[in-house]
């Protein structure tokens, strides 16, 4: 990789934003340097420094829907010159005057630190966003869609800041809940120059940062809405103000894009089921897991010896403590065996299913080597159901 590391700073002039619809400001400009993820403990597992001579087709999907004042078109992305260019030009396409586009990752991805450094066009007309989303670019309202977070959207017409947003959605354009957006716009800010946005996105908030700075924070917890699989949006769309003709053709660029993970999760459904394998008897619960309407599974109730393995896939040792969500049923399995195989051996713990309340029961800190050779996995007991949701493996 062509960056260094830097340390990251707290601009002391950030105002935070927590509540939904609040919006926040920031007093002064953060310094302009390269950023990185807010600590060594993530590990880059994904990335595109644009150093090519063409979009890379195994990582993305081209942006092909028609929306507001724009049709978007593989045509007009490009990599040339170390970017990922997104052209806006004056032509007739699928009913609009106006054509541009973008890219979305076939990878998706959920928590970890997203970044890229971008510049958006000069002139009115035009809505340039580095955003995660489900989806393949073919419509923004896709029926899976759930969670959406704009770590950098402007509309070109005002080019003094960038709206951060979390919105919450129930699929096909329907909303869950109220958006939590934020502005960052201080002066002499401009988005027509270098600058690298990212996002911190954990189990429990969205935290923004521009230039190295950590420039807004809110909540979002898994029992507000799904927190699903994204993908990355790099794009620009005609939108809001006509374009101004006078300065086109011209484009929004990308200088890179990278995700790093740090913790990991390994769920029953979803992309990160890879890890996750079944023995015995197992049947579709309708009961919800740790996120909103994520699925679970449950054991047949009186017999011993059904198992559910997760085995993550690690980016790197360490220091690792492991979660299990623990769903408490009045017909749980009261004395269900949880072994996590690591670096120095194997743990057993014994989770009850039957009492408490239903969250994440931790089963330890260990080491483990970075790969799929670690794991955990449940065992019922055979004195109720033994249910599985997900393991969570945290770096410390």
């Amino acid at each position: 990789m062509r960056y260094p590391h830097h340390r990251r700073l707290l601009a002391g002039a950030v105002l935070l934003g927590t509540g939904l619809g609040a919006l926040t400001a920031v007093a002064t400009p953060p310094a302009p340097v390269m950023a990185n993820p807010p600590s060594s403990a993530y590990t880059l597992v994904f990335s595109d420094e644009f150093n090519g001579t063409a979009v890379d087709t195994t990582k993305w999907h081209y942006r092909t829907d028609v929306k507001a004042n724009s049709a978007q078109r593989p045509e007009n992305v490009s990599v040339a010159g170390g970017y990922l260019n997104v052209h806006h030009r004056k032509e007739s396409y699928a009913g609009k005057s106006y054509t541009a586009g973008g890219v979305v990752s076939k990878t998706t991805f959920r928590y970890g630190y997203y970044e890229s450094r971008l510049r958006v066009t000069d002139g009115a007309g035009w809505h340039g966003a580095f955003w995660l989303q489900a989806g393949d670019g073919s419509t923004t309202y896709p029926a899976e869609q759930r969670t959406e977070i704009d770590i950098f959207e402007n509309d070109s017409v005002n080019p003094t800041g960038t709206t951060q947003n979390v919105h919450l959605w129930a699929g096909s354009g329907v909303k869950a809940a109220p958006s939590k957006n934020g502005w960052y716009g201080p002066a002499g800010f401009d988005v027509r120059q270098w600058h690298t946005y990212g996002v911190d996105w954990s189990e429990t908030s969205v935290k923004f940062y521009v230039d190295g700075q950590l420039t807004r924070t809110t909540s979002y917890l898994p029992s507000e809405n799904t927190h699903d699989y994204v993908a990355m949006w790099l794009t620009s769309i005609g939108y809001g103000a006509l374009p101004d003709d006078s300065k086109l053709p011209s484009s929004t660029q990308f200088d890179w894009v990278r995700y790093w993970l740090k913790d990991a999760y390994v769920d029953n459904d979803g992309p990160a089921a890879y890890g996750y394998t079944e023995s015995g008897s197992w049947l579709n619960s309708t009961l919800s897991g740790w996120t909103v309407d994520s699925t679970t599974r449950y054991a047949g109730c009186s017999v011993a010896g059904a198992t559910a393995t997760w085995r993550p896939n690690l980016r790197a040792a360490g220091t690792y403590e492991v979660f299990y969500h623990n769903i408490v049923q009045s017909n749980g399995d009261p004395a269900a065996r949880l072994t996590v195989v690591h670096s120095s051996g194997t743990t057993p713990t014994t989770v009850n299913g039957r009492s408490g309340s239903t969250g994440w029961v931790s089963l330890g800190q260990y080491h483990f080597g970075a790969g799929t050779a670690g794991y955990a996995r449940l065992t019922g007991s055979g004195g109720g159901c033994a249910r599985a949701d997900a393991v969570k493996f945290v770096r410390r």
